[in-house]
């Protein structure tokens, strides 16, 4: 009998400043519930949930809340904040951008491959939608720490170094909101 791998982690990053967007993008409504609490329920099954963000929104029982350091820092300081939040055992950990127009497809499409970083049909690298190995993270993360830090690099500076295998997804796995035209097309498809 096979023994079933357990389930990965997850590092949800919710902590930009939505500038483009206008206010708090990630408190947006979709079929009643945000966009936040869309990408945490696609989550939920991971072994250990953490969130990157300084919300003040009730987040589900269990999850661990931690932000980037400095605040306003970027992706690649926010996944640092997510890695040290993971548990020691933790093995592989899934990035997972928070604006997520179609969170469940994302998830499902990480948890099909062994490792990897999604691409769109175009080959546009989507660096915060990855399912990645903890310690190379860890080791990626100590060069960082040894040349300047990780505040102000974006997430490409991290997961771009690990050669992870780049995997093409289908569009509703790797669309995101960045702007107001994007949450109202994703309402008129929902």
């Amino acid at each position: 009998m096979a023994l079933t791998p357990p389930p990965p982690a997850a590092i949800v990053i919710a902590g930009g400043r939505s500038t483009r967007f206008g206010s708090d993008k990630l408190l947006a409504e979709v079929g009643g519930r945000t966009l936040l609490q869309r990408t945490m329920e696609a989550v939920a099954g991971c072994a250990t949930v953490v969130l990157v963000s300084a919300t003040n929104e009730t987040v589900p029982r269990g999850v661990v809340t931690v932000s980037e350091f400095p605040r306003w820092g970027g992706p690649c300081a926010g996944i640092a904040a997510g890695v040290a939040a993971l548990p020691a055992e933790a093995s592989e950990t899934l990035i997972v951008s928070a604006d997520l127009a179609r969170p469940r497809n994302a998830i499902a499409a990480l948890h099909a491959i062994d490792a990897g970083v999604l691409a769109d049909g175009d080959g546009n690298v989507q660096w915060l939608l990855a399912r990645v190995p903890v310690a190379a993270l860890r080791t990626q993360l100590a060069e960082l720490d040894a040349t300047g830090g990780t505040a102000g690099r974006p997430a490409r500076a991290l997961i771009g170094h690990l050669g992870l295998p780049i995997v093409p997804a289908h569009r509703d796995a790797v669309a995101d909101i960045d702007e107001l035209h994007d949450l109202e097309r994703l309402k008129e498809r929902h």
